[in-house]
């Protein structure tokens, strides 16, 4: 029974370091397995619609100007531009200077969507510098006497660029007064720079006292004819080689007050009409949409109507009547095509009390 129990304790032994040795094998055999990764590279596709050399600009963009594809950054997702201009000829282009902008590949290729060319960058030159030669007279000293001849002075002016629009201040007036421009800001202005204030169907209003204090600031008067034309007007800046820039309905004349002090009298009717702002819009050879503040010294009603009557027309009904107050209103017309000529403005209460402005308002 002793030698059973000691035959069987032997084997257990054996066992556990049978079992022992191999769990120290395997661990040393994963200790020493080295797992090799190899890491294929990854080619991604440019995703840019653009490459340098590209002429590309908005749909609304200035007709003579547009961006010039110098390059495209993968690594940052940017492209390198720089403005181009049209040539006379129509071909493109050249550079007033060297300066670069770096948009982004998102925002440059969803504003300007439209491709015009393909330039090869190198080849397009940087406006240089002009040439002027003058001549003057030189007395040269002889014996017995002298001899007048001339000679050429050459003189360099360096191309100003285009000039760009920011801010005006004041930025409206009335008509009939003058106002003096305090703060006109933007860039490339030089001496000799004119500004003007420019209206469909109106004469331009050319500034006068223009003074270039910088390159980027203006000092100039406007007189306002009391016939001026009421709404927006746009402003155009021009510097001396030509160059432009206009801003849109930016420069806001207001009715004359003359002009409304005139009307006051002439208003017959229980509702007393004092002035109607714009009295002037332009748009009557075609249809358009016209809005207008309309003043009163009396109470107008809520619900009542407006009209503008002309005995050669039919009569125009206004589409929208909002009071902002009880002596004002806030209204819109719609203008057909030839609607050119003077118009009363009727207004109609809903108890039947009635105010006329003859001539109120004059469509151009």
């Amino acid at each position: 029974m002793d030698r059973s129990v000691k035959i069987f304790t032997v084997l257990i032994a054996i066992l556990c370091i049978s079992i022992f040795c191999t769990g120290c094998t395997n661990n040393s055999a994963t200790a020493n397995t080295t797992t090799s990764i190899t890491t294929q590279p990854t080619t991604v596709a440019s995703k840019a619609l653009y490459t340098a050399g590209d002429v590309v600009k908005s749909s609304s963009g200035a007709a003579g100007t547009g961006w010039l594809i110098l390059n495209y950054d993968p690594a940052a997702d940017t492209y390198s531009r720089a403005l181009i201009y049209q040539n006379p000829d129509g071909t493109w282009g050249y550079r007033l200077n060297t300066n670069t902008e770096t948009s982004t590949r998102t925002v440059m290729e969803k504003v300007y969507t439209t491709k015009i060319t393909h330039v090869s960058v190198p080849s397009v030159p940087v406006k240089t510098a002009t040439a002027v030669s003058t001549t003057s007279p030189v007395t040269i000293s002889t014996v017995g006497g002298s001899v007048t001849t001339s000679a050429t002075t050459v003189t360099t002016t360096t191309p100003t660029g285009k000039p760009l629009f920011k801010s005006m201040a004041p930025d409206s007036a009335d008509a009939g007064t003058q106002v003096s421009i305090t703060d006109l800001m933007g860039s490339n202005f030089v001496t000799g720079t004119t500004v003007i204030l420019a209206h469909t169907g109106s004469s331009n209003i050319t500034a006068t006292n223009v003074q270039v204090v910088s390159p980027s600031h203006i000092t100039c008067t406007f007189t306002l004819p009391s016939t001026a034309a009421a709404g927006p007007w746009d402003v155009i800046i021009t510097n001396p080689d030509g160059q432009s820039v206009k801003y849109n309905t930016y420069f806001t004349v207001h009715a004359s007050t003359s002009v409304a002090a005139t009307t006051t009298t002439s208003s017959t009717g229980t509702v007393v009409i004092t002035m109607v702002d714009p009295s002037v819009v332009n748009g009557g050879w075609s249809a358009s949409r016209q809005r207008l503040t309309i003043y009163t010294s009396t109470d107008v009603q809520l619900g009542a109507t407006v009209k503008l009557v002309n005995g050669l027309k039919p009569d125009i009904t206004a589409v929208d009547v909002y009071p902002q107050s009880s002596t004002s209103l806030l209204v819109a017309f719609d203008i057909p095509a030839g609607s050119i000529g003077q118009w009363d403005v009727v207004i109609t209460n809903p108890d039947g009390t009635i105010g006329t402005l003859p001539n109120g308002l004059t469509i151009n």
